[in-house]
């Protein structure tokens, strides 16, 4: 699995170069056809000529991109992976957590929960209240996966971790002034 930091700047790059073109191309032909002439400024053939090249690239952009994009063949695959670790977990009352055989566990713990890179997690969150989210984050503060929590539901998400390090848990929705204070440094350390 493609690092995310990677794939973004990739796709950043290719998309403004995209947008940009598209751009440049119709405000040409906006141009041109608001200046009075006596024949066609802009022959059709040319204009959709363009048009379909634009459209051709920006096809091949998505179906080009679609494999290295980290959490993409997960999800198409997800019901024929059976994950290596399942994590439970609730979330209530702005608090995150852990769902154990002991009972409902407080977040946050003494020591980061442990997972070995290259291990297929699956989060299995339940909200008992509000729209949550429940994002992994980067010492940098850069994202790895997120997924919205909807109440009463068991929202599930599967991951492959392809990169060491601490992991901070966020939730991701707003879901009032208390949800922005649900961070949980040091949730999760992959190994």
């Amino acid at each position: 699995m493609v690092n995310s930091d990677l794939v973004a700047s990739g796709l950043i790059w290719a998309y403004t170069i995209y947008s940009v073109s598209a751009m440049l191309l119709f405000a040409w032909f906006a141009y041109r056809i608001t200046k009075p002439a006596s024949k066609p400024v802009v022959k059709p053939v040319l204009f959709y000529s363009f048009t379909s090249l634009l459209i051709a690239i920006g096809v091949s952009l998505h179906l080009f991109t679609m494999k290295t994009i980290p959490w993409v063949e997960v999800d198409i695959n997800a019901s024929s992976i059976i994950p290596d670790k399942v994590i439970k977990m609730e979330v209530d009352s702005f608090h995150f957590y852990l769902i154990s055989d002991s009972g409902k566990i407080q977040l946050p713990i003494a020591k980061p929960l442990v997972v070995k890179k290259g291990e297929k997690v699956m989060f299995d969150v339940y909200s008992n209240d509000l729209t949550y989210g429940f994002g992994l984050f980067r010492k940098n503060n850069s994202m790895i996966t997120q997924m919205q929590v909807i109440p009463l539901y068991h929202n599930k998400l599967l991951w492959e971790f392809n990169e060491t390090g601490i992991f901070t848990l966020r939730s991701t929705e707003y879901s009032g002034p208390k949800g922005t204070k649900m961070v949980v440094s040091n949730f999760l350390m992959v190994e």
